[in-house]
């Protein structure tokens, strides 16, 4: 979109929440498990409280929600205002143009832009949206709509565990924070504009696209089933995942910068065939929330695993936020 900087889109994305913190708690919510991350602030660094851990879930919304509660009593977490995440699945994000006019012309005008991305979800659901620039004659806005009834499910099962969420949040835009903490730091990347994450994860795997749009492409990787296969069949599986990631490069313009995210890290093999495949042509990075948010973590050796739990991290950081 002409005129509309990633770096620009990205700050209007961090929507300002009403309170600061010292201690937040983010929570990625999937259908069968729960990640957590506590994040503390102390002085001009972060620290982890407790290690960062995953909750198995049941199909029950009020079981489920007491096992959450559990969890956090065994382990000391008395913070009830948590910062939770819907699934991608669940999402979708549009950005757009509407003409300038009242707050009641605006939502008319961002509904009708809308009104076939709605059907698209299946089912009855919630939109939002934010004005991210402003233009001579328009407003440039982003629309992040949701399946209701995910997010009605999400406020359910956070109640049944006595816990309040401050903000419901995509993962997509979670991880999205997360890649421009960590682009922030690093000199050579700092200025890029076209980045892409390729995230894996047990239910669902993507690619995500920001370059002056947001774009989901889910991928034909299961993370389960790769799991339990053998070595000659593993190999079959990560080349076509590479193929599969290559022929959708060739339908956009392509990312200078591929973050590498989620349970990616487990698997060596899956990130030295992207390096053979893709390193001549795009900077493959690992995200990591210890390089991201530059934690101090001297008592944890393997920091690579902290990327299972990039969603939960950035909406914790994301609670920490003044």
């Amino acid at each position: 979109m002409k005129g509309l900087e990633v770096g620009e889109l990205l700050k209007n994305i961090k929507i300002k929440l009403p309170f600061g913190s010292k201690k937040a708690i983010g929570i990625q919510l999937k259908k069968d498990f729960a990640r957590v991350v506590a994040l503390e602030k102390e002085d001009d660094h972060l620290n982890l409280p407790i290690m960062p851990f995953q909750i198995p879930l049941i199909e029950n919304v009020e079981q489920s929600g007491r096992i959450i509660k559990d969890e956090f009593e065994k382990r000391g977490l008395n913070i009830k205002n948590v910062i939770a995440s819907v699934e991608i699945g669940a999402t979708l994000f549009r950005i757009i143009k509407v003409p300038k006019g009242s707050k009641k012309e605006i939502e008319e005008n961002v509904e009708w832009n809308i009104k076939e991305d709605l059907k698209s979800l299946h089912g009855e659901t919630i939109h939002s949206y934010d004005i991210i620039k402003e233009e001579e004659n328009e407003y440039v806005v982003l629309v992040v709509i949701a399946k209701k009834d995910i997010v009605e499910r999400t406020i359910e099962l956070l109640e049944y565990a006595g816990l309040h969420p401050n903000v419901i949040d995509s993962e997509g835009i979670a991880l999205i924070n997360l890649a421009d903490e960590e682009r922030k730091r690093d000199e050579k990347i700092r200025d890029e504009d076209n980045i892409c994450i390729m995230h894996l994860d047990l239910d669902e795997s993507y690619l995500l696209f920001f370059h002056h749009n947001i774009t989901v492409q889910s991928l034909n990787f299961n993370v389960r089933n790769y799991e339990d296969m053998e070595a000659d069949d593993k190999e079959e599986a990560v080349n076509k995942l590479i193929n599969e990631i290559d022929y959708f490069f060739l339908t956009i313009n392509e990312p200078k910068v591929i973050y590498v995210s989620g349970l990616a890290s487990k698997y060596p093999e899956i990130e030295a065939y992207m390096q053979l495949k893709f390193a001549a042509r795009f900077t493959l990075m690992d995200l990591n929330p210890a390089i991201a948010l530059d934690l101090k973590l001297e008592n944890i050796e393997n920091k690579r695993f902290l990327s299972e739990y990039n969603v939960p991290f950035s909406l914790a950081f994301r609670g920490l936020q003044k």
